[in-house]
């Protein structure tokens, strides 16, 4: 133990002695006119959802700080909410918001060690404690610099971002596959129920209906009438036996900005669920964020799962039109958004839902369809829960490599 301490001590330095923060804005010079921007809200901890292209003209005031492959970028603001990124292999004209902290290596730190330092759970608590400001916490770059941290010799950074490198590579690539099959199933739905070439519908004539035209034979139908259309809701937070110990798993509208909801937000009791307007949804429920900053989200359940009042579920109780549901969804959402009420916060009433026109393959069609679309679906989520176990892993090993509490000095680590 001595000797763990030993170690732990001679190697905690200050992270400023390593990093540059924040080494190069644009300026008059900028050599791009257009760049590829991204903002905080775009970042969780360690992914990107997206960028936005825009001249730099027309580019927010806040697009200033240029990144390079190897840097972290760290959100400064709220930092307790984790928003940090591994910038890797960027494009060129890539510019990311003031919100952020470029923090770039010296040649005495490993750019993947550094991206670990950061993303522990060590470093988050103590960017929050040191945070100032009460309705915007925010922390600043001397702040950033005098954290502590265990910065061991080039050597052992390497070993250590080598093993922890290790479990992203695996989930990036499992994300990566993620996608395309997600892609792969939106074309198929496309190509089947958008433009109508589905197997057969060179002998299916197209009619006129309330959707345009669509193939003869078809129904169009509510979807209230049809499907079982459900507003979530929240047992009461004042009485403590509705969520302690429970066993029924209850999500929150933020569940919904995830790609598949394969686990709970937290527990209620099976009492919580009879006493209160929260409901029990089925595996492949469509689920749709009603309201607040998720407004128009789309998501599929994978568990079994009641959820908060700002998310109507949707789901077939035969058990056919579980993935055509969420897939439509996804197409009309637009939509739905438009049907939005609401001044001060826009909602989309659970009725604008129900009353939405879908049209209903016949079933022989829907049934090629489920056959042929529900391994992609089935692969997704198998990927994800894989993904889960690999995070799972990588966290808990994490603090116990940086902290130096597991010795690699001695490891033959490519």
């Amino acid at each position: 133990m001595k000797i763990l301490t030993d170690i732990m001590n001679k190697y905690n330095q200050k992270l400023g002695d390593f990093v540059i923060i924040n080494p190069e804005s644009m300026g008059k010079d900028y050599p791009y006119t257009e760049i590829e921007y991204v903002e905080i809200s775009s970042i969780g901890s360690g992914t990107l959802e997206g960028t936005n292209i825009t001249s730099v003209e027309n580019a927010p005031s806040r697009a200033k700080r240029i990144v390079k492959h190897g840097d972290t970028i760290l959100s400064t603001v709220r930092p307790n909410r984790r928003s940090f990124l591994f910038i890797k292999q960027p494009p060129k004209n890539m510019i990311v918001s003031t919100g952020f902290a470029v923090l770039r290596p010296s040649k005495e730190l490993d750019p993947r060690y550094l991206y670990c330092l950061i993303r522990q759970q060590k470093f988050t608590d103590y960017l929050a404690n040191n945070a100032k400001g009460a309705a915007y916490p925010a922390v600043d770059s001397d702040t950033i610099k005098r954290a502590e941290l265990f910065i061991p010799p080039l050597l052992t950074q390497q070993k250590i971002a080598s093993i922890l490198s290790a479990y992203d590579d695996l989930i990036e690539n499992n994300t990566r596959r993620i996608h395309i099959l997600e892609d792969m199933a939106q074309a198929i739905y496309r190509e089947w129920f958008v433009h109508f070439r589905f197997p057969g519908h060179e002998d299916v004539k197209l009619v006129g209906s309330e959707l345009g035209m669509t193939p003869e034979g078809w129904n169009i139908v509510e979807a209230g009438n049809r499907f079982i259309v459900l507003l979530g809701g929240t047992p009461s937070t004042k009485v403590d036996k509705y969520w302690q110990n429970g066993t029924v798993a209850w999500i929150n509208s933020s569940k919904v900005n995830e790609f598949r909801v394969i686990d709970e937000t937290e527990f209620i009791t099976e009492e919580a669920l009879s006493n209160s307007s929260a409901k029990l949804l089925p595996k492949r429920s469509t689920l749709i964020a009603i309201t607040g900053a998720t407004l128009g989200q789309v998501s599929l359940l994978e568990i079994e799962a009641a959820a908060n009042q700002s998310i109507v579920g949707v789901y077939d109780n035969e058990g056919y039109f579980g993935e055509y549901l969420y897939l439509k969804f996804c197409e009309i959402i637009e939509k739905l958004i438009g049907k939005a009420s609401g001044s001060a916060q826009q909602h989309i009433n659970k009725g604008v839902v129900a009353d939405t026109q879908l049209l209903i393959p016949n079933k022989p069609v829907i049934s090629k369809f489920r056959i042929i679309i529900r391994p992609y679906f089935d692969l997704v989520v198998n990927l994800m829960y894989k993904n889960k176990n690999l995070r799972l892993t990588r966290d808990l090993l994490l603090p116990r490599l940086i902290s130096g509490e597991l010795d690699v000095r001695n490891l033959n680590v490519g």
